[in-house]
């Protein structure tokens, strides 16, 4: 990944592996962020007003985004 000021971000052309690696990076730190608000943040607003439909969508949807996170960055290094 290179930045300059005539092309802005771009990948190496021969170099998927600098790619891969980056975006696996880029994921797993996202995947990080996402778990701790979950475990941080939402639980607080679902203990005081579990009935509220917000967060019980919030919820349900938000396992799915964290599993998609978890998935992109420990997908197999070596795809058919």
């Amino acid at each position: 990944m290179t930045w300059d000021r005539q092309w802005g971000y771009r990948m190496l052309d021969d170099a998927p592996e600098v790619w891969i690696s980056y975006e696996r990076a880029f994921f797993e730190t996202e995947h990080r962020r996402i778990a701790n608000f979950i475990a941080a943040i939402l639980p607080a607003h679902q203990n005081k007003t579990p009935d509220d439909p917000y967060i019980r969508t919030v919820m349900a949807q938000i396992g799915a985004v964290e599993s998609t996170f978890h998935l992109l960055a420990n997908l197999e290094r070596t795809q058919a």
